[in-house]
């Protein structure tokens, strides 16, 4: 409960819409990384802390196999780019 207390005190966290937790796209065969959706994610964690990039494989699908995989940009990553 002190963790939830905690994240609730957050300046970064608070009056954020907690329905939007970064994007989606759908690509074939995992080419899912591009510029495009680099500055995407870039963008999604400067406006949400946590923010996640999900990638839905469709050739995976087609297979049986688990077609979703999810993407953060660490602490270092961040560190690395001005998120202005």
């Amino acid at each position: 409960m002190t963790e939830l207390w905690k994240a609730m005190e957050n300046e970064s966290q608070k009056l954020m819409d907690t329905n939007e937790v970064g994007f989606y796209v759908s690509s074939r065969m995992g080419l899912a990384f591009t510029s495009d959706t680099l500055s995407k994610l870039l963008t999604s964690s400067k406006k949400f802390k946590n923010s996640v990039f999900v990638v839905y494989d469709t050739s995976k699908a087609d297979y049986g196999m688990n077609p979703l995989r999810a993407f953060r940009l660490s602490e270092k990553a961040l560190g690395c780019f001005q998120v202005t």
